[in-house]
């Protein structure tokens, strides 16, 4: 069966825990450290962690996750 038009809802605690879960596991270093060293360039191969830049990219632009990551 295929779901089509599915939701999902987390809160900010739980897609930052979401984030530093599995930039620690696939590169070692905290969600704030992954978007510290995508926003200044540095980060190798971006395109494997796709997915966490994507789901970062679901919290404000105010957000504390990147008050660093500037």
């Amino acid at each position: 069966m295929i779901e089509k038009n599915s939701l999902i809802d987390l809160s900010r605690e739980e897609l930052i825990k979401q984030l530093d879960e599995e930039s620690m596991r696939r590169r070692s270093m905290s969600a704030c450290d992954l978007m510290l060293a995508y926003r200044a360039g540095r980060l190798e191969n971006p395109g494997e962690v796709a997915d966490l830049l994507a789901l970062a990219g679901l919290l404000p632009e105010d957000d504390p996750l990147f008050a660093t990551a500037v």
